[in-house]
């Protein structure tokens, strides 16, 4: 399924659930204010019967015509039953009301009280009426309402009930109007969801047919960035972008490896090939094949170190079988004793506290060992006899490894470069190297969540700072 269409049914889902509640609750309303404006008028209609049987000694004639001109709008299957408060029913004769004028008569001629054997009530209900003066309740679609009435001539129970057609057919017809417009409501979010999705996925759509043309030989393209830096879309292109960036420089280090690896590993085999194409054009004597031999066996050396090298690069890597606890003082002992001892030219300085839990770190002891020994090796090899200074110190949050050497330094220009893999300054050719020590160092050392930073002046030294966090 699409994503605007998933989003489409979604947020029509979301809008069916409100609107259904929304129906409901008016409904409901509604329904409680047609029964409840029934009841009133069943409340009306008791009324309006006991006064018109049961109050005539009491009420004025005035007031006597218009309760007998209210009487004949009765309600739906109306009934009508009226009750003493010994739960008998009271059977009004005619001849115990007195109709005063021709009018009076002629509409009660049309009035019949409905007889007892049509309904009744139990004496729960009466006794209900009594106690609470006033009930309401329903039957099926039955509505009853019970009034005790308090006459001179006693005390008295009127229950009227009736159904209420016209509002329940009123309620049918909201009712299909709420589920057809419920329906057509639906359907008409649906497509406008579609159209708002569709709007809403344009810049995805835009950047997807963008990132179409981008191909390997076309990395330095990059996605529009618009005005809105915190728009989703904005931040969306600014990572591909960043992406991008990182793939491109991923492919341009690949090429220069490939390039340089070519070149390294091409420089011994031609010396071999040469020198060998060399000796054996014409007899020689002993001693110059031995030097031949001695030669390409020097070359070999150089090639199996630098096939050796590539390999440590391609595989480094922190297998968590291998992860351990290490002390960075005592490596760096292990390295300086390693390397320093066979020139003397090391010179450690230990600025660290009594706990060792502060400078020491969970690592590969094997990998680190290595990124340390070719830092140290690379400041011994371009400093000549100079001494070289390592120092270890720690602080809250990181241990920090500082190697300063007095070599030739590095142009301000090559020190982005050097640790890239082949990487070798202009002023390092006369020194024997393939510029894969760096390179290795660099990504131990991140492999491990550390930092290197280097600084360097010509002709003074570099001084290459290693941060592990604790």
């Amino acid at each position: 399924m699409k994503v605007k269409n998933r989003l489409s049914l979604q947020f029509t889902f979301m809008f069916a659930v409100l609107l259904f509640i929304v129906l409901l609750g008016v409904y409901f309303l509604v329904e409680q204010n047609r029964s409840e404006s029934f009841y009133a008028k069943l409340d009306d209609r008791a009324l309006t019967v006991g006064e018109l049987y049961l109050a005539q000694d009491n009420m004025s004639p005035e007031n006597f015509k218009k309760v007998i001109e209210k009487y004949p709008q009765t309600l739906s299957h109306e009934v009508t039953r009226i009750y003493n408060d010994k739960f008998q029913s009271v059977f009004i004769k005619e001849d115990s009301i007195s109709w005063s004028n021709a009018n009076l008569k002629n509409i009660h001629s049309s009035l019949v009280f409905i007889k007892e054997d049509t309904i009744s009530w139990s004496r729960d209900i009466i006794q209900q009426v009594i106690d609470k003066k006033k009930i309401h309740f329903s039957i099926g679609n039955q509505q009853v309402a019970g009034l005790y009435y308090v006459d001179n001539s006693g005390n008295f129970v009127v229950i009227a009930s009736a159904i209420d057609d016209a509002g329940v057919q009123n309620m049918k017809r909201l009712a299909y109007i709420m589920l057809f417009s419920f329906l057509s409501s639906l359907v008409i979010t649906f497509l406008l969801g579609r159209i708002v999705a569709t709007i809403a996925l344009q810049p995805i759509l835009k950047i997807t047919n963008n990132l179409k043309i981008i191909r390997s030989t076309s990395l330095d393209k990059r996605l529009t960035i618009t005005r809105y830096k915190n728009d989703e879309i904005n931040q969306l292109s600014t990572t591909i972008n960043n992406l991008l960036e990182h793939l491109e420089q991923s492919f341009n280090d690949q090429q220069s490896f490939i390039s340089h690896a070519s070149h390294e590993l091409r420089t011994p085999l031609t010396k071999i090939f040469g020198k060998a194409e060399v000796t054996l054009k014409n007899k020689r004597e002993t001693e110059e094949y031995k030097s031949a031999l001695q030669s390409i066996l020097t070359e070999a050396e150089k090639l199996n170190a630098l096939i050796t090298s590539l390999l440590e690069l391609a595989q480094t890597g922190i297998d968590t079988a291998e992860l351990q606890k290490i002390q960075l003082d005592e490596l760096v002992w292990e390295v300086v004793d390693e390397w320093g001892n066979k020139s003397g030219l090391v010179k450690v300085n230990y600025n660290l506290p009594d706990d060792p839990e502060k400078y020491t770190i969970q690592g590969n002891r094997r990998l680190l060992f290595v990124a340390l020994s070719n830092i140290l090796k690379n400041a011994l090899k371009f400093s000549g006899d100079k001494e070289v200074l390592c120092e270890i110190s720690c602080n809250d949050a990181d241990v920090v490894i500082t190697i300063k050497d007095q070599g030739i330094g590095i142009e301000s220009s090559e020190i982005q470069h050097i640790f890239q893999p082949f990487y070798r300054a202009q002023n390092a050719f006369k020194h024997p190297g393939s510029g894969i020590g760096l390179s290795l160092a660099e990504k131990i050392i991140r492999l491990h969540n550390g930092k290197i930073g280097i600084t360097s002046v010509i002709n003074e030294g570099s001084t290459f700072t290693i941060l592990f966090h604790t």
